[in-house]
This record gives C-alpha cells, structure tokens and sequence, in this order.
C-alpha cells in the first residue's frame, strides 16, 4: 500500500520533470504527455488564442492517435473503475446474504426454496462474476493477455448511449423513462414464478457466458481486440440481448396487474431502455468496423441478436 501511494504522490511529477529522453515512453508517460499537449491545445484555443499559431510547435502540439485513445481510456477508466469496485462489493454482500439465508431456510430443494433462496443466491452470483471480469479488465492492460487497447469510442452518441446505462446517468433518464424491470416480482402461483425465473435465468446464463469469453478484454467503449468464442460464435452481442430478454421477462407479472394504459406506458418504457441497448450495438460496431479483424468477424458471424434472423 506505501509502495502505491508513493508511486502515486511521484510518478505524476517525475514524467513531468525529468527530460523525456530519460523515461521510456510507458502507458503513464504517454498519458502525461497527452495531458501536456491537450493542455498547450487549450491555453492557445481559448485562454490566449492567436493568428500566427501555425508554425512547426502548434503542429507538435496536435495529439497523436495513441494520445488520444490513452486519453479516451483514462476516461473511461476513472468512470467505470471504482463502480466496479462498488458493484463487486455489493453483488458479494447480496450473494453471502443470500447464501446464509438459503443455508439456514431448511427448503433446499423445493419450489418455494427455488424461488425465495436458490434462485436471488444464482442472480447475485452471476452479477458478482459479471463485475469481477469487468474489474479485472478495467485494471489490467497486457501484452501476454492479448488485451491491449487498440482504440477508444470516438464519438459522442457512442459515450452517450453507454454512459446512461450506468449511475448516475441512468438515474438521470430514470426521472422521464421509468425503470420497471424488478428481478423478484411473482406470479400468481409459485410454480409459475419458477417456470418464469427458471426462463430468465437461461437468459442471465448466456449474458454471464458472454462476460466469461470476452475475459481480459472486458470493457465498455473500447476496442480491446475481438473475441469470437463462447456466444459470440454464434451472435455478435449476445450480452445486450440476453440481459434484455431477461429483464422483459420481470417485467411480465407486473402487466398482469395493471389496466391498459398502464401496460403501455411500461411496455413503452421498457422499449425506451431497449432502443439504448440496441444503440449501444449500433454505436460499438460503427466503432470496430475501423478493424479489419471485426470485418472478418462480421462475416463469419453475421447476425447481431437473434441467429438466423437478425
């Protein structure tokens, strides 16, 4: 822990300070000399504009590819990181809860103790794998690992529609578009209730296979190198129809209970939050089209959602 901490208090001014003939140009550096440029890019633009800034430095000043995507990176890095660190530590107290409360309920096998114990104990299971895969790949770049970051989201729309599935955008969207998927609504009975969990949860199994094959490479808006095993054999995004199925799903006893105009305003809602997903595809092939590997990708798998159909 000392160790991190000073290498945090002196790595920033040391890249700034010592001449760069004497500092490889590692992962830092290069994010320290982006920081530079887009800072010199900044005053010249807008605190001290000028005419003649045309020659040799204005043209050194302009941010390489690299610098841009380990700019991009970064950000992407300071969002999602400590939220999958708070995710992880959520998803293992709901999983140990319901472990406890499963271990001591004496229904071990049945459908009441599918239903109350069994199946919250699976979803926190899943969630929790899901945010350790996501955590790892936000933490860890490596050669050996085969997931470098080859390019980062580069259009705003693409950010857009990835960003406000998370906190505290989606709580943001969630003032106009109501949030109606609910893991643990029932049915009328509880053989029903199970017959509808065991379904979505043939659902949460693929959307956590999905996170499984991408391994090292997990991350939202970046292009990491691609993957062509597990489900993605079979559709391009198996993890944003997967989740979506699953979450119509909870939404189905809720449309048992309410009157016609209520069932549109949730079955609307819902197709709100599914457009978002069906854009964050969109947006995240536009993106990795650029790479040759997903074009070659794309012609050996090429529906995006639903094999054989679409």
């Amino acid at each position: 822990m000392f160790l991190g901490l000073f290498y945090t208090l002196l790595g920033l001014p040391y890249h700034i300070l010592i001449p760069k003939r004497f500092v490889n140009e590692s992962k830092g550096f290069l994010l320290v000399k982006a920081l530079k440029k887009s800072w010199r890019l900044f005053y010249r633009n807008t605190v001290k504009p000028q005419a003649d800034f045309v020659g040799s430095t204005a043209v050194k000043a302009k941010l390489s590819l690299d610098e841009k995507n380990i700019l991009l990176f970064s950000l992407v890095k300071f969002f999602f990181l400590p939220m999958m660190i708070n995710f992880l530590i959520g998803n293992f107290s709901d999983m140990d809860t319901a472990y406890k409360n499963w271990k001591n309920s004496g229904h071990l096998v049945s459908i009441y103790g599918f239903n109350n114990f069994i199946y919250p104990l699976l979803i926190s299971l899943f969630l929790l794998i899901d945010t350790a895969y996501f955590l790892f790949g936000y933490s860890v770049e490596a050669k050996a690992l085969k997931n470098r970051v080859r390019s980062v989201e580069p259009t705003f729309i693409g950010w857009l529609v990835a960003l406000v599935c998370y906190p505290p955008f989606n709580g943001v969207l969630g003032n106009y578009v109501n949030w109606y998927q609910d893991d643990y609504r029932t049915l009328g009975s509880e053989s029903a209730t199970s017959a509808l969990r065991i379904f979505a949860l043939v659902f949460w199994l693929i959307y956590i296979s999905a996170s499984i094959a991408l391994g090292a490479k997990c991350s939202n808006l970046t292009n990491r190198g691609i993957v062509s095993r597990g489900p993605y054999a079979i559709i391009r995004h198996p993890a944003y129809i997967a989740k979506n199925i699953a979450w119509w799903t909870t939404v189905i006893p809720l449309l048992f209970h309410t009157t016609f105009m209520q069932s549109l305003i949730i079955i609307s809602c819902t197709s709100i939050w599914t457009f978002i997903y069906f854009m964050r595809a969109i947006t995240e092939e536009r993106h990795l089209l650029l790479d040759p590997d997903y074009r070659e990708y794309c012609k050996k798998v090429p529906y995006r959602f639903i094999p054989g159909v679409y």
